[in-house]
């Protein structure tokens, strides 16, 4: 509430990463609810094409400990056993869309 003033139309993912850092309960429940969920769809992922590497970015990417460590544990939990999911944030951070898009706009007119 302090850092929003009691509006919860300013709080943001980026907010609650950084409560649960701090070590706020309520987020850090949060962060592992919404990673479970995401590493639960994930690994049907996995499971289905099984894929080398699963890049994530956006403001996920920024998610913090807690969000990452609760996301790589139920992946792993929830893969097939011969499986593996290596499951990392995007390097060029936001970015990573439109470089990906200029590479394959590169690719279409070689």
């Amino acid at each position: 509430q302090e850092k929003t003033r009691g509006d919860a139309g300013q709080i943001t993912a980026a907010l609650i990463a950084e409560a649960a850092e701090e070590g706020d309960p309520f987020s850090i429940s949060l962060l592992r609810e919404a990673a479970s969920y995401l590493g639960n769809g994930l690994a049907m992922a996995v499971n289905l094409i099984n894929p080398e590497r699963i890049v994530l970015g956006g403001g996920v990417s920024k998610s913090g400990v807690v969000f990452w460590k609760t996301l790589q544990q139920t992946t792993e939990y929830f893969i097939l056993p011969q499986m593996h999911a290596d499951i990392r944030p995007a390097a060029l951070g936001d970015d990573a869309p439109l470089w990906g898009a200029v590479a394959m706009a590169e690719r279409m007119l070689s």
